[in-house]
């Protein structure tokens, strides 16, 4: 290793640091592509950008994207989760359900959660204890939910009585509520996983388990807890959904697995793990909701809908798989662990102490 290899790290300049992070690398992108649609549309019809259309595409996209915040940690940690679209809906079943038969908002709310939580807390003991892989056992999942709320609704959708105003139609300074709650889930998990030893955790359990678990780190509770965490984000954005409509619809949200995946994905997560980031989630939602309004304004007919998402999934696939590929040919990042090795002209310094080492290094980042 050089003297000049060794001083990159702790002295790389800042633009070279910038270039290097997932707010440029992805979010940029990402931000380009939603200012070059949004401009075009409003240049064929003005209202586009106007403010009640603004808020029309975040209310329309708050409970997909509160769904892809709970999968980012998932996906980060090299998880899956297939049910949590079904999960969703049975969640509205329950919550008008327990409101039809007499039960309190609270409670219903309560019930949910729980409800919900457990079947996360399910799915990671199963995955974590019993190496189950995660994609069969919740695409199993899938299709239990989906029954079970059918079962529950009697096939039909379940009136709400106008109830959960405050979960779905109230507004606050000017937003519904359910942009708010996707506001507020963003910003929490962003600071998660940027801030805490459980977000640290979480990139290093989905880079590298083995040599995580060999480092101290809980690779088997961070995925179940991650799991938890993306259950009851599900349970809750599909109180929100059946809170806005009045309605427990158990047929409701039948893609919001596959497009919530998507979104994460196009905010630069890669499916092997270990990178992903809130920011680049709410971006590629944003991404996907200006996509499709633009498409309704442009008048195009609804059958391109579906042929645009997954072409602007491939595209992004592909342009991550492409800068991986350089960066690899280009050789392995620097890390500040290698500022601490000697070199022929300085003396050895004394060994880091490793619970000091952060597992985050490397490829894992989240900015």
């Amino acid at each position: 290793m050089t003297a000049s290899t060794v001083a990159l790290a702790p002295s790389a300049p800042l633009k070279q640091r910038l270039l290097r992070s997932d707010a440029v690398r992805f979010v940029a992108p990402l931000m380009i592509a939603i200012i070059a649609i949004s401009l075009y549309t409003n240049g064929k019809n003005s209202n586009f950008l106007g403010s009640d259309n603004i808020k029309n595409i975040l209310l329309q996209v708050s409970v997909l994207g509160i769904i892809a915040i709970g999968q980012t940690f998932l996906i980060a940690a090299g998880q899956l989760d297939l049910s949590v679209a079904t999960l969703a809906a049975l969640a509205g079943v329950i919550g008008a359900t327990r409101i039809k038969d007499g039960g309190s908002e609270f409670w219903a709310v309560v019930l949910v959660i729980a409800i919900c939580a457990t079947v996360g807390l399910i799915w990671g003991l199963l995955v974590a204890g019993l190496r189950i892989p995660p994609f069969i056992l919740t695409l199993g999942g899938t299709s239990l939910f989906a029954s079970v709320a059918l079962r529950i609704s009697k096939s039909s959708p379940v009136p709400a009585r106008e109830r959960f105003e405050w979960l779905g139609r109230m507004k606050v300074f000017g937003l519904q509520t359910p942009i708010w709650f996707f506001l507020i889930v963003a910003v929490v998990a962003a600071v998660v996983m940027r801030y805490t030893r459980f977000g640290r955790h979480v990139y290093a359990t989905g880079s590298n388990e083995e040599a995580s678990y060999l480092t101290g780190i809980p690779t088997a509770r961070t995925k179940v807890l991650c799991f938890v965490i993306s259950s009851t984000l599900a349970g809750f954005a599909g109180l929100v959904a059946m809170a806005r409509i009045s309605t427990g619809d158990p047929r409701v949200g039948s893609q919001l697995a596959l497009q919530a995946i998507a979104a994460v994905v196009l905010g630069g997560a890669t499916l092997a793990g270990g990178r992903g980031s809130p920011l680049g989630t709410f971006v590629g939602v944003v991404l996907l909701a200006v996509v499709q309004s633009a498409l309704t304004f442009n008048n195009v007919q609804t059958f391109w809908n579906d042929a645009v998402f997954g072409g602007v999934l491939i595209f992004a696939v592909v342009v991550t798989a492409i800068g991986d590929l350089r960066r690899r040919r280009g050789g392995s990042r620097p890390t500040v662990s290698a500022s601490v090795l000697p070199t022929p002209s300085s003396p050895s310094p004394a060994t880091p102490d490793p619970q000091d080492t952060d597992p985050q290094q490397g490829e894992n980042h989240h900015e």
